[in-house]
């Protein structure tokens, strides 16, 4: 801010210099130019130390709203755990990867930041929670020091102002924007758009101090400062754009083919050295893809994420707003007193600075109206329009309020009658800074990290095998979790069909439709919380615990070369192959005894006795001898050397000896439906082929149908014993595996009976690319090196014209 800013101010001029509705020259338009009162000493010497002052109080409410408790709120989310992830691995070994691929969606330089700033903690190979809390404080740094930039903006927009009220612009520019909501949601985490925003307004700020120099020095100086803006993200174009926007609004050529050359030569440098990069890895096609996705996203062909997504309707849109509406209200009032004081300038003259700020709102609300109507609409896209948003609000607010105490005075009204037209205005800060204020202390003062407390909890008190199941994103998951595999399947059915039992649930991503509600709903109906965990971003996270069925056809199972596994303990911690081969084919006699629905599921893998191979299952216990296993007549065994253990287990009485008997005495035994069902394949009479069938399955029946004492219908057949647990439902093989092998009548070895680790998931992933980002920083080092070469030569060449034009040195006569 210059010292030329206290000249005397009249009634009614703002800050922006706006001019009064009819006349055409300010009042006093020659104030600027007369001599300036005379400035006392002591006035002086308390110049510096009061803008000093605003400087660091700036920096210190910047501060304390952005890093206070930054370790636990807000919770963490894909997006960060994903980019802390690639720049621990940049810091680590250079590879720009999150995943198997190399990071294409963005540019690199907020990984490589954020890299060299693990480096210098060294945490670069640290607990993940550590890197992420370290990501977090140098993002909040730069959104302070950006803050900072943005009131250096805003005291330019301000040159027409007394001194005091400059500053008193400034600081309430900066208040606004220290405690608004989304700015300190995106802000405290390590993402990108601290780095963008910073990128941006310092290529802005550069293009003003440089605004009237020549393009020798502004193009190399602003255009550097472009390209490496739009090398951080490349939405920071629409930001960027605003000098040469304003140099159009002022028709002066000059200037706007001096702007325009800045940003010609900023995306010169993005594309050189972010193109650079795919073509040296070999990934081009893959680079191409990956940008052609981002363009359709823009243009609003295709919408994956945020507000305006398929099957995200105007409703729940609009219910959505109004739930978070607490939490970001002041940030959608600002928004909208932005995009009013862009239309009031659109229909009011004003000098330079009303101009660049109208420039200013225009790109900014021109990509933020773009977004909403055909892009992909985002919470944290608002990071980019608020700076202009709350700087145009408290400046056209001051002209506002000035125009109207200015046309007061000029009817004569005295000064206390005019005093509302301020004080509302001041009402109205204080109650919006008091409302952020709130959200700040609700959102960041209490512990939210539930993603960081429910990771931990599961790798201390869960088995180390364990598999979890997010709702969504368990990229989010996984690392916090190392050794531990999490997967996203969308229903519970889905989890639970590959022996998975745990699960994350969340209010918020169910809400937004992230993830089907069913799944929660069928987990809660169906499981029991293990733990809950404090998390105001995700609205609360529980870990839960769904047990299935033993019998359930569809759970726990998984297809494998040969046959299937199933899991039997845990979550997806281990369990048994059923397989077809050279030992037989256990896998085939398992489906003819009706699979895991019937039979249950396996107890042992199978195991070489007398020539043979066994294996028990739950409901029964096959042999096989290089042909298709059979099950094994043990319940007669059972009956008569264990009878006590066989009672207690309230198996049924062997009341028939297990001797050959003709069809008609099979038929006239087994008389329930259900369990005629299960042995023959149907109630009615069955045909003689399926008689026979199932006696060379099953055996034949050696008792009758009993009610137990536990209320459940069963019958012992001699290869086992059927049970109907639910009177209206199917009849399976009661569980005897078990008992054959407590009792001894079943022998296996111990490794037979020691469950092997469940197969890996599919990865979808594909083969591993290169990653290494090594191509990109040479890239980049050398255009710079060409940058600063050409920068010099533009440099030395008008020096030596304007020498020229100067006539000879003096030295030359002698």
């Amino acid at each position: 801010m210059s010292s030329n800013t206290d000249t005397v101010q009249q009634p009614g001029n703002a800050a922006l210099g706006l001019l009064p509705r009819g006349e055409e020259h300010p009042p006093h338009a020659g104030a600027e130019h007369a001599a300036p009162p005379p400035i006392r000493p002591r006035k002086a010497r308390r110049q510096l130390p009061t803008e000093v002052l605003v400087v660091f109080g700036s920096a210190l409410i910047a501060g304390i709203t952005m890093l206070w408790n930054i370790a636990s709120s807000p919770d963490t989310m894909y997006d960060e755990v994903s980019y802390v992830t690639a720049a621990r691995n940049v810091a680590q070994d250079w590879q720009l990867t999150w995943s198997n691929s190399p990071v294409f969606v963005h540019p690199p330089m907020s990984f490589l930041a954020q890299a060299a700033w693990l480096r210098l903690l060294g945490l670069e190979r640290a607990p993940l929670q550590e890197s992420l809390v370290a990501g977090r404080v140098l993002a909040a740094g730069v959104l302070v020091f950006t803050i900072l930039l943005i009131s250096l903006v805003a005291a330019y927009l301000t040159h027409r102002a007394g001194r005091r009220r400059a500053l008193l612009l400034v600081g309430v520019v900066v208040v606004l924007l220290a405690t608004d909501p989304i700015l300190l949601r995106y802000g405290r985490m390590g993402l990108i758009e601290s780095f963008a925003l910073f990128s941006s307004m310092l290529t802005l700020c550069a293009a003003i101090w440089l605004r009237n120099r020549p393009p020798s020095v502004y193009v190399p100086i602003v255009g550097l400062a472009t390209g490496l803006a739009l090398l951080t993200k490349e939405m920071a174009i629409f930001m960027v754009a605003t000098p040469l926007v304003y140099a159009l609004l002022e028709r002066n050529r000059r200037h706007a083919l001096k702007a325009l050359g800045a940003v010609s030569a900023g995306s010169a440098l993005w594309a050189f050295a972010f193109t650079a990069w795919p073509l040296q890895l070999g990934l081009w096609s893959e680079f191409a893809d990956v940008k052609l996705l981002l363009f359709k996203r823009l243009l609003g062909l295709v919408k994956t994420t945020g507000w305006n997504r398929p099957g995200f309707g105007f409703g729940t849109f609009l219910s959505e707003v109004l739930a978070k509406a607490t939490d970001y209200g002041t940030t959608y009032l600002l928004l909208a007193t932005g995009g009013l004081a862009l239309l009031w300038l659109f229909f009011h003259r004003g000098e330079s600075p009303y101009r660049w700020l109208f420039a200013w709102l225009l790109t900014s609300y021109a990509f933020g109206s773009y977004m909403v109507a055909f892009g992909t609409l985002n919470e944290h896209l608002f990071v980019y329009l608020l700076p202009a948003a709350v700087t145009g609000t408290v400046l056209v607010g001051d002209a506002i309020i000035a125009r109207r105490v200015a046309s007061l005075r000029a009817r004569g009204v005295t000064v206390g009658r005019a005093r509302p037209v301020v004080l509302l205005p001041v009402l109205a800060l204080v109650a919006l800074v008091g409302f952020s204020a709130d959200s700040w202390a609700r959102s960041y003062l209490p512990a939210g990290d539930g993603i960081v407390r429910a990771a931990a909890y599961v790798q201390n008190n869960e088995e180390p095998c364990s598999v979890v199941n997010a709702m969504t994103s368990a990229g989010a998951w996984a690392p916090l979790m190392p050794g531990r595999v999490v997967t996203d399947f969308g229903s519970a059915e889905a989890a639970l069909s590959h022996g998975i039992h745990l699960f994350y649930l969340n209010e918020k991503d169910a809400k937004l439709g992230y993830a089907h509600p069913e799944l929660p709903a069928y987990v809660k109906a169906n499981g029991f919380r293990v733990e809950s965990f404090a998390s105001k971003t995700y609205q609360g996270i529980e870990l839960w615990s769904v047990a299935s069925d033993p019998y359930d056809p569809l759970a726990d199972t998984d297809l494998i070369k040969d046959g299937k596994f199933v899991t039997t303990v845990g979550s997806r911690c281990g369990g048994f192959a059923v397989l077809d081969g050279p030992a037989g084919g256990f896998a085939g006699g398992w489906d003819e005894l009706g699979g895991k629905a019937v039979a249950g599921p396996p107890l042992t893998r199978s195991w070489s006795q007398n020539g043979g191979s066994i294996q028990v299952f739950t409901g029964a216990a096959l042999s096989a001898s290089g042909q298709i296993a059979t099950a094994m007549p043990i319940v007669a065994t059972l009956a008569s050397a264990h009878a006590d253990v066989y009672n207690r287990a309230d198996l049924p009485p062997v009341t028939q000896p297990t001797g050959s008997r003709n069809p008609a005495d099979t038929l006239a035994l087994v008389v329930d439906p259900a369990i005629r069902t299960a042995y023959f394949g149907t109630a009615d009479n069955p045909p003689a082929a399926a008689v026979e069938r199932a006696r060379a399955r099953f055996g034949d029946p050696i008792g009758p149908a009993t009610q137990m004492g536990d209320g459940v219908l069963r019958q012992a057949f001699a290869n086992g014993v059927f049970e109907r647990p639910d009177p209206a439902g199917p009849a399976r093989l009661a569980a005897i595996g078990r008992l054959a092998i407590d009792t001894g009548v079943l022998a296996p070895p111990q490794d037979a009976t020691t469950p092997d680790p469940a197969p890996p998931l599919v990865d979808e992933q594909g083969p591993a690319k290169p990653t290494t980002v090594r191509p990109f920083v040479s890239a980049l080092c050398a255009a710079l090196a060409l940058w600063t070469v050409v920068a010099a030569l533009l440099l030395g060449f008008r020096l030596l014209r304007t020498r020229r034009a100067a006539g000879p040195h003096p030295w030359s006569a002698r």
